[in-house]
């Protein structure tokens, strides 16, 4: 895996992400465009299949029967998008370190059921930032791997999966980590619960 180098410009580190990351949140927005098509046809050929059993009369049954499904299918969509949205918006794909300031421009994500807000940019301040190792946030792809930094502030959160960046970035945010997390957390072992 090819990282793009640390790009040092105004008293800032830019980061950006290697191409491996940005293939990966492409195949998991696939992988979720392709359940969405999947379902749909399931419903449909359901919705058929039903119309054949009932025959040419559309009974009592078979509409109750439709909108039970389609209300399912419905569901299951809209929580398969909900999820995968609010993981993917807050992946980092650029990350800038500043004396003061750690921005962050997050993944983009374009399909139906949008529930939350997209930024460009997530600014954290670091005397307000609580940050911390973490694993994967999704239990449905092993593909963004098990270590990352979560970087939190009162409003919003953000992900760095720190293995498709620059090594400088692992060391820069463990730095800034063991700035602004308290003492009497920096015992082994306990500073994976802060």
């Amino acid at each position: 895996m090819e990282l793009k180098p640390v790009v040092h410009y105004n008293d800032s580190l830019n980061f950006m992400a290697s191409n491996a990351l940005i293939n990966i949140i492409a195949k998991i927005k696939g992988q979720l465009v392709h359940k969405i098509f999947l379902l749909l046809c399931v419903t449909t050929l359901y919705s058929m299949k039903l119309f054949q059993v009932t025959g040419k009369i559309i009974g009592f049954s078979y509409v109750v029967g439709e909108i039970v499904f389609i209300l399912i299918v419905l569901w299951v969509l809209y929580y398969n998008v909900k999820m995968m949205q609010s993981i993917i918006v807050t992946i980092a794909s650029q990350v800038t370190i500043t004396n003061d300031m750690i921005s962050i421009t997050p993944f983009t994500y374009h399909l139906p059921f949008e529930t939350k807000t997209q930024r460009d940019h997530l600014e954290f301040k670091i005397n307000e930032l609580k940050i911390r190792k973490t694993g994967n946030p999704s239990m449905f792809t092993r593909s963004l791997g098990t270590k990352m930094f979560l970087l939190k502030d009162k409003e919003k959160e953000a992900y760095i999966i720190d293995d498709y960046f620059d090594k400088a970035l692992k060391e820069k945010l463990t730095e800034i980590l063991i700035e602004v997390t308290p003492p009497e957390l920096l015992i082994p072992g306990r500073l994976r619960h802060y």
